[in-house]
């Protein structure tokens, strides 16, 4: 009778292969119109492709006036309805149109719908991408800070501090931009309070939106690259500038994937095709 044999797993075996991790990134969405429609289409096909894991959403979540309840209607006919076949998790920042609204009642609809995050006016979320690779999400509300409201320092040092203790990774979200070549152009208050924060703190990528478009720049003069996404459901016409990778109108939105090889954004148009894919 033959001996047993100890079997050992091929080595091959030990080395998991991490899927990237993507999400998709939209923002000035919530006009219940044809575009938000389209545009919301678009997203399901790239998230079906992706494997996209959530929504970031870079604010003016609900126009023109933002809501009044976590019960107003407008919740169903300018988000539920709307984005009902994406199914993914939202990961929400705040927009200067929804500050014309209850903010409060944005952060409490996540106990309406488990789909909804909004922790508060601003948060911090770290994902674990894969055994070494962490990404941290960092929420702003940028229109205290805009308006210079009462506090709006203490939002400086809240992100000072958060910055300091993340690890990997680190994206900062915000509505406003800091570098546009859109409408509203380079944000000269945020370049001022803000920019050196996110550069002392070498964040890889600032993400807003506001301006009704899609662009993605690189200026020598920061430690990060700053993605507009703006298109999810308005559209005004941009311009590419001298420090322009990519621009594009007519709406859409972004996919951010993080791999073994870094942080990628791909622009993507209302119907969700492919305008460029930048390396960060």
């Amino acid at each position: 009778m033959a001996s047993a044999v100890a079997l050992r797993p091929l080595a091959s075996f030990a080395h998991v292969i991490e899927p990237p991790f993507s999400f998709l990134i939209v923002g000035d969405w919530g006009t219940g119109g044809a575009l938000q429609k389209r545009v919301a289409k678009g997203m399901m096909s790239v998230s079906k492709a992706s494997g996209a894991r959530f929504v970031l959403s870079t604010g003016d979540n609900i126009y023109p006036s933002g809501v009044s309840s976590a019960s107003d209607p407008q919740w169903k006919t300018k988000y539920e309805s709307i984005y009902q076949g994406l199914n993914l998790p939202w990961w929400s920042v705040l927009g200067n149109h929804d500050h014309r609204g209850n903010v409060d009642a944005q952060i409490a609809y996540a106990g309406t719908n488990k789909l909804w995050n909004m922790p508060g006016q601003t948060w911090s979320k770290q994902f674990d991408v894969s055994a070494v690779t962490k990404l941290t999400l960092v929420a702003l509300d940028t229109t205290p800070i805009m308006q210079q409201a009462d506090g709006w320092k203490d939002q400086l040092v809240w992100l000072d501090r958060t910055l300091s203790v993340t690890q990997g990774l680190r994206i900062v979200v915000g509505h406003h931009p800091i570098r546009s070549y859109g409408h509203y152009k380079d944000q000269a208050h945020l370049l001022k309070h803000v920019k050196p924060i996110l550069d002392r703190h070498n964040v890889n990528l600032y993400c807003c939106g506001h301006d009704h478009d899609l662009q993605v720049i690189r200026n020598p003069e920061d430690r990060f690259t700053c993605l507009v996404s703006g298109g999810g459901g308005g559209s005004r016409e941009t311009s590419k500038g001298a420090h322009s990778v990519l621009a594009h109108a007519g709406g859409g939105f972004a996919l951010a994937t993080v791999s073994k090889n870094g942080l990628a954004v791909t622009v993507y148009d209302a119907d969700g095709s492919e305008k460029g894919r930048v390396d960060l």
